[in-house]
């Protein structure tokens, strides 16, 4: 798996050598905003250093390399679809597993800019129930009541919808909330989730970069956006108990950064810093380029 991931890695930053300017939406890693670029074809490698929380250690994990490829189309101004896939293997021994897939689709309400933007998520999770990637955060680490003496299943299937809320303000500023549901396809339970955030673009837009270009004859660096932004995402509980318990919930706050490398790749840092005993912590470097 270890070369699966170098070579991917490697692929993509050879390929983002040869493509033309693009510009990112922002610097979240969790958080959805409402953008969404018609014909905008863009594939990402995503990947986590994750040092688990105490109550996974007593169950056994060990720190691990969790990665996603994503792949996503925008067929419309108003419509985005994905396909993603996820493995992950832990950096003290020999374990690594496939653990599966995942279809998204983003449909925007309006076409044109209105307050807050709302936008629809759906999402369809084909799992192996020891995924690691942390996509989102919802639920509970430790529920409040007595969980049945089931079979544990192969497979995790879950439904999830978000709504999401953006909304752009002072030039460069955006700020975005989303609510998750996570509902099993087999229990019928729901988990809920949040994860909301605010992003600052350091450097100018396309418009700007391309004026720079052409007003320095041609020969002038095309300015690179950048952006940088603080999310703060966690679980809430679920249909059984939803309430808001740190001890035994995950919450997290992620600052990040995103700047260009190339003409047409991305690169975004960030931290998810564990606010709870029940929350891990991780290093995310995200590694991206569109057509």
């Amino acid at each position: 798996m270890k070369r699966v991931f170098f070579a991917l890695l490697t692929t993509l930053s050879v390929l983002a050598l040869v493509q033309n300017p693009c510009y990112a939406e922002g610097a979240y890693l969790t958080t959805y905003g409402h953008p969404i670029d018609a014909g905008e074809l863009e594939l990402m490698l995503m990947n986590d250093f994750t040092s688990p929380s105490g109550h996974k250690r007593e169950e056994g994990q060990e720190n691990y390399l969790s990665h996603m490829v994503e792949l996503e189309y925008a067929p419309t101004s108003q419509l985005a679809l994905e396909w993603m896939t996820e493995w992950f293997e832990e950096t003290g021994g020999d374990e690594a597993k496939f653990t599966g897939f995942r279809y998204e689709a983003r449909y925007r309400l309006f076409e044109k800019d209105v307050p807050l933007n709302p936008v629809v998520y759906v999402e369809y999770e084909d799992l192996d129930p020891e995924t690691r990637y942390k996509m989102e955060v919802s639920g509970w680490i430790k529920p409040p009541y007595e969980e049945e003496e089931t079979e544990e299943p192969s497979r995790e299937r879950i439904v999830e919808t978000r709504i999401i809320l953006s909304q752009d303000f002072l030039e460069r500023w955006n700020t975005a909330f989303n609510w998750i549901n996570e509902s099993n396809t087999d229990d019928g339970v729901t988990a809920f989730g949040y994860t909301m955030g605010v992003s600052y673009a350091l450097t100018a837009g396309s418009e700007e970069g391309e004026r720079h270009h052409h007003d320095s004859g041609g020969h002038g660096a095309w300015i690179r956006p950048a952006s940088v932004a603080l999310e703060l995402l966690g679980g809430v509980g679920d249909s059984k108990s939803l309430k808001i318990d740190p001890e035994n919930q995950e919450h997290y706050l992620q600052p990040s950064i995103m700047v260009h490398v190339g003409e047409r790749a991305m690169l975004s840092l960030g931290f998810a810093i564990g606010l709870t005993r029940s929350s891990d912590d991780l290093v995310r470097l995200n590694v991206g380029f569109e057509f």
